[in-house]
């Protein structure tokens, strides 16, 4: 496995606000192929006069599509799809075609937050990875950093750790070096276990408890001071 080819095209989906938007700026500023879709064409356009004045020269490409385009043309996709759980199944079924078989870095959050009974009890990326219901390499990560630490990032110093999991080693190593080239930001951890099983029992204890973001501090803080290399995150709510 070597660096990320990039003459791999990335689409975000979508790419016209939010995080998605947010990673979508960093990476053409890192030099990647951008593709940016949208529900609306127009939204997705404006996107990438936005980006490209962010990225100047160091961007080779960037195109404006709709969400079922940069889906097909890309070989690895952002999923920043906001909404609810059933608003994302609609979407990921309508796309199976083009996704099938893909790197799907998920960046989504569950949208269940009412229903307490339900935190800690499965991950967005599983349900997502349900709804597609066709083969594609799922790599979960960037879903608990909020849209303005991507806009103003920590300096490259003291970088924001960033946790990563997925269940096939290229797709995990694509998000790696995906995350790395971002200034301001490093691979905290990654495990390759997205299947939701009883080894995430302490973390679904913490996050019912205390919440994901603090949940997500206190591995930080751990790695920061190196007293764990390694944690074993199944993206749990």
């Amino acid at each position: 496995m070597g660096d990320f080819d990039k003459s791999r095209k990335i689409a975000f989906l979508p790419g016209t606000s939010g995080v998605g938007k947010a990673l979508a700026k960093n990476l053409a500023k890192a030099g990647y192929k951008i593709l940016i879709g949208g529900a609306k064409l127009g939204e997705a356009k404006a996107s990438v006069k936005e980006i490209q004045k962010a990225a100047g020269s160091a961007c080779p490409f960037i195109e404006a599509m709709d969400m079922k385009g940069a889906a097909g043309a890309a070989k690895v996709i952002f999923f920043a799809v906001s909404g609810s759980q059933e608003e994302k199944k609609d979407l990921l079924q309508d796309l199976q075609s083009e996704l099938k078989g893909k790197t799907i870095i998920d960046v989504t959050t569950a949208a269940y937050l009412k229903d307490e009974s339900k935190w800690g009890q499965t991950s967005t990326t599983h349900m997502n990875r349900e709804a597609l219901a066709v083969p594609a390499k799922w790599v979960r990560c960037w879903n608990t950093v909020f849209v303005g630490l991507l806009e103003n990032p920590p300096p490259s110093d003291s970088p924001h750790n960033i946790i990563i999991c997925g269940d096939d080693q290229d797709a995990v190593t694509d998000a790696k070096q995906l995350t790395d080239c971002q200034p301001g930001f490093k691979v905290g951890s990654y495990c390759l276990a997205l299947q939701h099983d009883s080894t995430c029992k302490m973390l679904q204890y913490s996050v019912v408890n205390a919440g994901m973001q603090t949940c997500h501090n206190a591995l930080t803080d751990k790695l920061h001071n190196n007293s764990l290399s390694h944690v074993t995150f199944l993206g749990c709510e």
